[in-house]
């Protein structure tokens, strides 16, 4: 099966989805967040082939979420570092830590738990809030075209509306 790429698809999620949509670049993203920045540390820790570790750092590379940094005690070895771009990720990484300890628990508890390094507290549970600090849920919001407009949006909402209105 070959995929399809989201790259000329004009919608954000299809684009993050372009970049980080594999389960093999969430996996190496969450390591990295936790402090893994070399090759044969990923390797290591997840056990996945070398072409496709390779592949997937390099895609993130090309993305701009991770860099490559010379490491300078060993001049041919080079640590995978995340860019603003990467940082920017945090939320969603920890999202899903959360989303999956509470849809796919195990008896134990909880698989990890992110915490304030300075307090050690538990974080939140990550959430979409209002202008006034209020949470919301999916079914207190809706989507409307921004400024920069979206085909795909446009058509995505002209289906449901087809829908809405029933058979012609």
């Amino acid at each position: 099966m070959t995929r399809q790429s989201f790259a000329d698809v004009d919608c954000g999620v299809a684009q993050a989805a372009q970049q980080i949509g594999d389960k093999w670049t969430l996996v190496i993203l969450r390591d990295a967040f936790n402090g893994v920045n070399r090759y044969d540390d990923f390797a290591r820790h997840l056990g996945v082939a070398s072409n496709v570790l390779a592949a997937r750092l390099s895609a993130l590379v090309d993305a701009d979420i991770l860099y490559r940094r010379p490491v300078a005690a060993d001049g041919r070895a080079v640590e995978y570092k995340l860019t603003p771009k990467g940082l920017a990720l945090y939320p969603l990484i920890v999202f899903l830590h959360q989303w999956g300890d509470r849809w796919m628990p195990k008896t134990r508890g909880k698989r990890l738990e992110v915490v304030d390094r300075q307090t050690l507290r538990p974080v939140r549970e990550v959430q979409v809030h209002d202008a006034d600090g209020q949470p919301l849920t999916a079914r207190d919001t809706r989507s409307r075209i921004g400024r920069g407009g979206s085909d795909v949006m446009r058509h995505l909402q002209s289906v449901v509306a087809q829908r809405q209105r029933g058979p012609s």
